[in-house]
């Protein structure tokens, strides 16, 4: 059975106390995006921040203990504070570039506490598809409301599960598949095996007219990683699975160009140097993958 839900929401609102929210609802792999919340929201307070997120701390504000105690996440934040800034940043300029350069759709697949649709500043006539499962985005839209400044894009919240018919869900948000698409596939790869990451490719490349973007990160599981998530619990250790193995050639197979590359070529260029397991050094566990690629106009016939 097909479940879908779209809202639309104003672009305007005030100042209103935050009240805390109800998590429960919210699955293992939906409670992933508090962790990227609390990466973002450290973030958000250095002075040298390579973004500004001041909805991050909100959404944590609003969730409570979702974290549990901090001894148990010190691991877990080491290993992936320089992969989700520089991912954060690095997404951010692709789907602003993308826009720019007259895309009007973007997708943000799996968001999570994603504050992408209100705090990027975004062409006029953007939409932003906002999806992921109803319990995630009921959190976040009640920890938005009220809270909103002026956005030049519409936001389009879609709630719906990756694997059921999501597709359908997106088209009934109002989604055009004959018009080009941003799509952003952001800290979800890891949970899905090769099987998976083929279906959703698939379905990603149907949807994609010419000039269509892709970008997502992936990376390997290595000991420092197990060791950290096993400590967080073992409902966050078993989501990690293999994903594409070789980024590259699961782009190229569907009909993208790609561009692939490591997490510490990347943030090197924003002055980051990323924990030693994802590091260029002798002490690498194995690939931090950041990625862009274009879906190409169709081959001339005749």
């Amino acid at each position: 059975m097909r479940h879908c839900h779209t809202v639309f929401l104003t672009a305007y609102g005030t100042e209103v106390l935050l009240m805390r929210q109800d998590v429960s609802a919210i699955d293992a792999i939906g409670r992933t995006a508090f962790a990227v919340a609390a990466l973002r929201a450290a973030e958000h307070r250095r002075t040298d921040r390579l973004f500004s997120d001041p909805w991050a701390e909100q959404f944590l504000r609003a969730a409570g203990e979702v974290l549990g105690p901090p001894e148990a996440t010190e691991d877990f934040a080491a290993l992936m504070r320089t992969q989700a800034a520089v991912r954060t940043r690095f997404f951010d300029d692709h789907l602003v570039g993308a826009t720019e350069r007259g895309v009007r759709q973007v997708v943000l697949v799996a968001s999570g506490m994603d504050s992408r649709p209100w705090r990027l500043h975004w062409p006029e006539a953007t939409t932003v598809f906002d999806l992921d499962q109803a319990p995630v985005l009921r959190f976040k839209d009640e920890a938005m409301e009220g809270r909103v400044a002026h956005t030049a894009a519409t936001r389009r919240a879609v709630a719906a599960d990756l694997r059921e018919d999501w597709a359908s869900c997106l088209h009934a948000a109002g989604f055009r598949d004959d018009r080009p698409t941003a799509w952003l596939l952001e800290g979800i790869l890891y949970a899905l095996n090769e099987k998976a990451a083929e279906g959703l490719l698939a379905d990603l490349t149907r949807l994609s007219a010419p000039g269509s973007t892709l970008a997502f990160d992936h990376f390997e599981v290595g000991p420092s990683l197990r060791a950290a998530t096993d400590r967080l619990g073992a409902d966050l250790s078993r989501l990690w699975q293999s994903g594409p193995t070789d980024p590259a050639a699961w782009l190229s197979r569907h009909g993208w160009q790609p561009e692939v590359r490591e997490l510490a070529n990347v943030a090197a260029c924003f002055g980051r140097t990323p924990h030693h397991a994802y590091d260029a050094g002798p002490g690498a566990e194995g690939h931090s993958w950041l990625a862009v690629a274009i879906r190409p106009p169709a081959p001339a016939t005749g």
